[in-house]
């Protein structure tokens, strides 16, 4: 039984310190969660209400580890739930303390942050962030934007610095950081429910549902296993050994998705309908696929078997998902579901796994790229191979077979087709930018490759095209679209022709960072070649520059190159 109690975080820091246990996930707050918290205090503020504000529930699990500071003695608690909120508002007490001038309160702060012995941290996290975390907490140094490497890195980063501008603003406003730290010490309310009982914090996610609090599919997952592997061990040295390698899971699982952010839900449902089928011949909902997972569960090790697969799928949906230029082949679920099969399968060697996934980017860029097809195309297709594949059954179990069957999901949707309908003579640009960045990217390692086996793509250039937050600001147009009127660019179309045809098709598109496709604009084209010289990394730059003029000859000239490349590019492979 959970008695739960209400306490400010004058109360709930008084006598104990926290710990964030390896199973449960990174810090995830965005700017709008922070946001949301910062609107509250500050409304706290305004109002000048002599009342507390509840801000949310806290879970926590009290262990039996005491910390001995001096005199005083802490006790150690696990958050259960609460700790994205938490370790939000101890960022924000720690920007409070950086903020106070010398004195008493500054120094009682900081001991609430940090011990007295300078080491033992308020709040302690065994994610793959800690080092940035601590090294702010315990010394107030903030983390280095060269030091950010994965996606909980850039939550820390960004919430250490928004926390910093709101305490920075408020002092501003206010005319002090005392009186915010004062709000948030005694007017922050939460409802906080201490169990010493493992068999309750498995079993957490069940009360918390039941209070209408929204839960993660994948951590109500991670509790049930958790919960299933407790209650059916047959002692309690084998509930302690199960316990321990589920949390070394879950542990690893959350550290796959500290790199790329892959929603629990999808990893879940992914996980599901691969291993455990569907009859809808979609990918199963969350709540089935939460439900169809655990109810495999007929004992302890079956909860380590599911655990396993689904870390099985997270690192392979990471590796898919953050190669971000894949973006046009993966932005499909069942896309997706049909990849994650294919990697996972054991019944090929790695050769001819390499050899499937090429087919399979083929047919789903045909698809989903060229043909422009929305979700609902050839869902069943994908899926019901994803699970012939994964049951090495029914014409699916071997290489060949495998292929054919990809080379039959793509018959409809042929390369040839493609290229005459959706490419040649044809606007690309307007509402396909991403396709187009895709593509022309491609065309960008086809030049590397035939450039010879030393030969590799600029990965700085790279990096500066595909972290533009859309791709048209990669995209630049040599023609330009909306050129100055009887400036350089009179008289190199057909003026009988359709301007935004030409300027708008293959043949007219290259790639460029941001800052220097925003450089280029309007010039004509002899100035253009001038900023273009500044990527000459790009091969595909090169091929422009070695041009005297540019005007729709030069285009249909390039686009009927690029298109012979097309099409063999996007052609079905033979066994």
């Amino acid at each position: 039984m959970i008695e739960p109690k209400y306490k400010n975080l004058n109360a709930l820091f008084a006598d104990r310190v926290f710990r964030i246990p390896k199973y449960q996930r990174y810090y995830s707050w965005g700017a709008k969660q922070r946001n949301d918290l910062f609107a509250d205090i500050k409304q706290l503020k305004e109002k000048g209400v002599d009342r507390d504000h509840f801000m949310a529930t806290i879970v926590c699990y009290q262990t039996d580890e005491v910390k001995e500071i001096g005199s005083k003695e802490y006790r150690l608690y696990d958050i259960v739930d609460g700790q994205q909120r938490l370790t939000t508002l101890i960022i924000l007490l720690k920007c409070v303390h950086l903020a106070l001038g010398a004195g008493e309160e500054k120094d009682e702060l900081g001991k609430i942050i940090v011990k007295s012995d300078g080491n033992l941290i308020l709040l302690q996290t065994n994610n793959t962030n800690k080092h940035i975390f601590n090294s702010f907490i315990r010394d107030g140094v903030f983390p280095a934007k060269d030091k950010v490497s994965t996606h909980a890195d850039r939550n820390i980063f960004q919430g250490v610095r928004e926390c910093n501008q709101f305490v920075e603003k408020w002092t501003e406003d206010y005319g002090d950081s005392l009186s915010l730290l004062r709000i948030i010490r005694n007017k922050l309310g939460f409802v906080v429910f201490d169990t010493d009982d493992s068999r309750v914090v498995y079993s957490l996610f069940e009360v918390l549902n039941s209070r209408g609090l929204a839960v993660d599919w994948l951590d109500k997952c991670k509790s049930s296993l958790m919960g299933i592997a407790f209650e059916k061990a047959k002692t309690d040295e084998s509930r302690a050994s199960y316990i321990e390698e589920l949390n070394d899971l879950w542990g690893n699982i959350y550290k796959e998705l500290s790199r790329y952010p892959v929603p629990g839900q999808e990893i879940l449902r992914v996980t599901a309908t691969l291993y455990t089928g569907t009859e809808s011949g979609k990918p199963q909902k969350a709540e089935s696929a939460l439900a169809s997972l655990t109810n495999a569960c007929s004992s302890s090790d079956d909860t380590v078997k599911i655990s396993n697969r689904i870390l099985g799928v997270a690192e392979k949906l990471v590796k898919l998902q953050s190669n971000i230029h894949l973006g046009p082949v993966t932005d499909v679920l069942q896309a997706r579901v049909l990849a994650v099969a294919i990697s996972l399968t054991d019944s090929v060697t790695e050769d001819e796994r390499l050899k499937i996934l090429e087919q399979w980017e083929k047919v789903t860029f045909r698809i989903y790229g060229l043909f422009a097809k929305d979700s609902r195309s050839k869902v069943g297709d994908y899926v019901r191979l994803a699970n012939k594949i994964m049951n090495k059954s029914g014409g699916a179990s071997r290489y060949s077979e495998i292929m054919s069957a990809l080379r039959d999901i793509g018959s409809d949707y042929p390369i040839e087709r493609a290229v005459e309908e959706e490419l040649k003579g044809k606007d690309i640009y307007d509402g396909n930018q991403e396709v187009v960045r895709y593509l022309l990217w491609r065309y960008e390692e086809h030049l590397a490759k035939k450039a010879g086996v030393k030969a590799v793509v600029n990965e700085e250039i790279k990096a500066a095209i595909w972290q533009a937050r859309s791709a048209n600001e990669s995209i630049e147009h040599v023609m330009p679209q909306n050129p100055e009127p009887g400036g350089a660019w009179d008289g190199k179309t057909d003026p009988d022709g359709r301007y935004e045809l030409i300027v708008n098709g293959i043949g007219n598109l290259i790639l460029l960072p941001q800052a220097i496709n925003s450089e280029a604009k309007i010039q004509g084209f002899i100035a253009k070649k001038g900023v273009y010289r500044k990527s000459e990394g790009l091969r595909m730059i090169q091929e422009i520059l070695v041009c005297d003029d540019w005007s729709q000859k030069e285009i249909e000239e390039r686009e009927k190159k690029l298109l012979e490349w097309v099409d063999s590019e996007w052609s079905d492979l033979s066994d």
